[in-house]
């Protein structure tokens, strides 16, 4: 993407990883190989030129049956185009059959609120911010939660960690307020301060997109028993889910 100048970040769980274990020092038990990146494209020959290149240049095999797949060794890498691809609505429909539809709402707020993380002494890369990873983890649960919990597992382990992702300064110091509004607890404080955070990162129709998600009981409902899975060690897991969860809602809310 670089040498065809096309703007791109690291979303999706790698840069959970990134952000969380390298940056930060936490360990999330949940490691994957997966390569997720998004990039901004003027249309689908832009990303045909993407694939082709990775193909061509850096010996990655395109995927036989998904179209935003690639794999290099057993490491798949997958490429989600947002931009000029994107409905009114922020989806895109994967040619030539149309018959996949993705939601690529928030991309490009969170691309623009990217975090810069040194890979290598001469690389650096564009990741997807922890607030902005929260957002798009809702976004792709409801997409996909019906068949795949990874999402809120993911939406789980940001909500519980955001405090000691180098915020507890802020919280005793500037933000002092969430930990009176939960009662003492670090850790919800930084499910609400995440919340908070989020709300800088994303447009009005990304909030509202997520509003009508948390306000939807059946989906709620689902969104947190998806949730207690990554807390099953804990007693009243749903309970603890459902915690977490408002507390980040109430920040999103501006709270």
């Amino acid at each position: 993407m670089k040498t065809l100048e096309l703007p791109y970040f690291v979303v999706g769980a790698m840069a959970r990883d990134i952000l969380l274990t390298h940056v930060f020092g936490l360990a999330t038990r949940l490691a994957t190989r997966d390569l997720d990146i998004g990039v901004a494209v003027r249309g689908w020959d832009e990303f045909e030129a993407v694939a082709t290149k990775l193909v061509e240049e850096a010996k990655f095999v395109r995927d036989p049956k998904i179209v935003h797949r690639l794999h290099k060794d057993e490491y798949p890498l997958d490429i989600i185009p947002y931009g000029g691809v994107e409905s009114p609505e922020q989806t895109i429909t994967w040619p030539p059959a149309g018959e996949i539809v993705m939601n690529v709402a928030g991309f490009q707020d969170t691309f623009t609120a990217a975090d810069t993380v040194q890979i290598e002494p001469d690389l650096n890369v564009r990741i997807v911010s922890l607030p902005g990873l929260a957002v798009l983890k809702l976004l792709a649960w409801a997409d996909r939660g019906s068949s795949d919990n990874r999402d809120a597992l993911d939406l789980a382990t940001l909500v519980r960690t955001y405090a000691d992702a180098g915020n507890q300064d802020r919280i005793y110091e500037t933000e002092f307020d969430t930990m009176e509004a939960v009662g003492y607890n670090l850790e919800l404080a930084g499910a609400r301060l995440l919340g908070r955070d989020a709300r800088l990162v994303v447009s009005e129709a990304v909030r509202t997109k997520i509003s009508d998600l948390l306000s939807d009981p059946e989906r709620r409902t689902r969104l947190t028993m998806d949730m207690a899975s990554a807390w099953s060690s804990l007693e009243d897991v749903s309970s603890v889910a459902e915690g977490f969860l408002e507390q980040f809602q109430q920040g999103l809310e501006g709270n």
